[in-house]
């Protein structure tokens, strides 16, 4: 079986094959810092290897890490104008929701320094089960 690369970051993975210029916006937006000068610290992978896998595939294909999450880019991320990445728990049940880039930052930096745990984000998705923020 193939791993991904190993990090200690949290891996940004491109599933979907297509919307290259949509990955190249992601990737840009979410190495930014916002206002307040926080931003996700995400290594992006971009390989034609990793195109098309299910979300368990992925979650199996990450190698031993400190790393909470995974990012993950599919269709419906690249296809969508907030770009809603699904980000899937390592550590514990492996469920997944899906987080707008301008807030990936909260998420990634609170998950992997444990000052809020996946079920806290997860209780704040909205209907679509898309977390927008903690006042979204």
């Amino acid at each position: 079986m193939q791993t991904l690369p190993r990090s200690d970051s949290s891996l940004l993975v491109r599933s979907a094959p297509s919307s290259s210029p949509q990955w190249k916006q992601l990737v840009s937006a979410l190495q930014r810092e916002n206002a307040d000068g926080f931003r996700a610290y995400v290594v992006p992978v971009d390989d034609p290897r990793w195109y098309r896998l299910s979300v368990d595939a992925l979650r199996a294909s990450v190698p031993v890490t400190e790393a909470q999450v995974l990012f993950v880019a599919d269709e419906l991320t690249l296809a969508a104008p907030e770009f809603p990445v699904l980000a899937i728990d390592l550590r514990g049940s492996g469920r997944a929701f899906r987080c707008i880039a301008t807030e990936l930052w909260s998420v990634e930096n609170n998950l992997n320094l444990a000052n809020m745990g996946w079920q806290e984000f997860a209780a704040l998705v909205d209907s679509q089960g898309v977390y927008r923020g903690l006042n979204g």
